[in-house]
């Protein structure tokens, strides 16, 4: 079961102006989701917390029991939400979509009206791999909504990246970091402001 860390769009994007732009209406019905998006920016900006609180959101509308399916989906256990890490020690390789994504898109989703597939580090996809990923993107069944993760939006192959709504990410500030210690993990003000100095921006660290 995945770690729940943020929750809400809204908490994940809150140092994104951009991102929250992009997301919060969507996330909210207030507008439709795109088919793809392209989630980039620098390591420990967020983006995959970010991803799993929208993916929710996607899969909670419209469902039966819009609060449990929002928290299924949140802990990484709803079956129309699908995340995808390369197997490949530096790739994404042709066999870590091609079922999990490729095939598992042309499917009707189980309980809720969409189905939802992260895929990290989708500036590895292999040219092989991302051909094969290219069909979904371009003629992609209603329900199915794609979000890719990347560090540098330049590092996606252009077939991949002009097929997708870029959303982007920045880097945490020192001052961002140590509230978030503070206010996530209570954490000393003093301790929390020199890992944050040590961290240059990235969260992880």
């Amino acid at each position: 079961m995945a770690a729940v860390t943020v929750d809400s769009v809204e908490a994940a994007t809150r140092h994104h102006p951009h991102a929250r732009a992009v997301l919060s209406p969507a996330a909210a019905g207030a507008a439709s989701p795109s088919h793809a998006y392209l989630f980039h920016g620098p390591p420990g900006a967020g983006k995959a917390d970010a991803a799993r609180a929208f993916a929710a959101d996607l899969i909670a509308d419209g469902a039966a029991n819009p609060a449990d399916a929002r928290r299924r989906a949140l802990a990484g256990v709803h079956p129309d939400m699908t995340w995808v890490r390369p197997t490949g020690a530096a790739e994404m390789l042709v066999g870590d979509i091609d079922e999990a994504v490729v095939m598992a898109a042309t499917r009707t989703p189980f309980e809720s009206r969409r189905r939802v597939f992260v895929i990290e580090r989708a500036d590895t996809l292999t040219d092989q791999a991302a051909n094969r990923l290219l069909k979904t993107l371009e003629e992609p069944p209603p329900f199915a909504h794609l979000i890719l993760l990347a560090g540098r939006i330049g590092d996606v192959l252009p077939t991949i990246r002009s097929r997708c709504l870029a959303v982007r990410f920045e880097a945490l500030t020192a001052d961002q970091l140590a509230d978030h210690l503070i206010d996530e993990h209570a954490c000393e003000p003093e301790l929390a402001r020199s890992s944050a100095r040590l961290a240059r921006g990235d969260a992880r660290r």
